[in-house]
């Protein structure tokens, strides 16, 4: 059984005076070819651009046919959406497509989720 542990964080990169990128970071481990930081257009908050994240880690260990994947987390909102994706309908409006995606790939892949604060 082959797994993957990824820590995932999204965060906000200040670009000028008053404007930012959001960011994220998904970190597969020391030279992994898989660890990467990306910009994400169309999200306002970090948590949710932690939840891209996260997706994009499942995503990428399903195809890669990894059996398992466990995601760290430093958001407790992204690590509940991810622990209870099977409540995918209760998730804010912005990002049911998400939760509802990494519902749908933990149809291909076991996805375990921890928690840590920083």
């Amino acid at each position: 059984m082959t797994t993957a542990v990824v820590h995932v964080s999204g965060y906000s990169k200040p670009i000028g005076l008053e404007d930012h990128q959001m960011c994220y970071t998904a970190y597969w481990g020391v030279d992994h070819p898989n660890s990467h930081q990306a910009v994400v257009e169309g999200y306002l908050n970090k948590v949710h651009v932690e939840l891209f994240a996260a997706r994009m880690a499942i995503r990428t260990a399903a195809k890669q046919k990894y059996s398992r994947i466990i995601v760290r987390c430093d958001s407790r909102f992204a690590y509940d959406q991810i622990k209870n994706s099977a409540n995918f309908a209760r998730a804010p409006e912005e990002i049911l497509h998400l939760v509802a995606s990494i519902h749908d790939y933990k149809k291909q892949i076991l996805v375990e989720v921890e928690f840590s604060e920083n």
